[in-house]
This record gives C-alpha cells, sequence and structure tokens, in this order.
C-alpha cells in the first residue's frame, strides 16, 4: 500500500501521536468505511496497538497494493475531527 501523507495529517500525526504504521494496519484491517459529506472516504479500524484509529481519505478509497491513498486526516477514535 503507497501512502500519500503531507500537511495537515502530518500535523494530527503528530498531535494525535498516530505513527504511519497505525494508519497502514487500521486501513488494511478496517471494520467500518463510509463516505463523508465533504467526498472522503473514512476507515475505521485498529492501529498498530489495536485501539481504534479513524483515517480519512480521499476517493477512490478502495485498498490494494497498487493504490495510492491520499490520507486527509487521523484522530483516534472518541476525539473530535472532520475531514
Amino acid at each position: 500500500m503507497k501512502l500519500r501523507i503531507v500537511g495537515h495529517p502530518v500535523q494530527q500525526m503528530t498531535r494525535r501521536r498516530v505513527t504511519r504504521a497505525d494508519i497502514e494496519h487500521a486501513i488494511r484491517n478496517f471494520h467500518t468505511s463510509y463516505e463523508t459529506q465533504s467526498d472522503s472516504i473514512a476507515y475505521i479500524g485498529p492501529g498498530a496497538g489495536g485501539e481504534d484509529l479513524k483515517v480519512w481519505a480521499l476517493p477512490p478509497g478502495y485498498v490494494d497494493e497498487e493504490t495510492t491513498i491520499v490520507i486527509k486526516s487521523v484522530a483516534w477514535k472518541g476525539v473530535s475531527d472532520s475531514a
């Protein structure tokens, strides 16, 4: 999986202590996904440590090894945020 993480999501990762491994694990193992009102795909899945992480990405939103996923924001479940 190729991730593109620049700008806002990098700031959120630092602020919320989210690692690239957390994002990859959450997307690969998501249990919930939905389209948002801002034309994003939201994934909810476990971070590398098992706690649920919310990841907002630009469509297409499907996951395979050849897809580059552009991350818009990240937050641990229970932390208010929108992308």
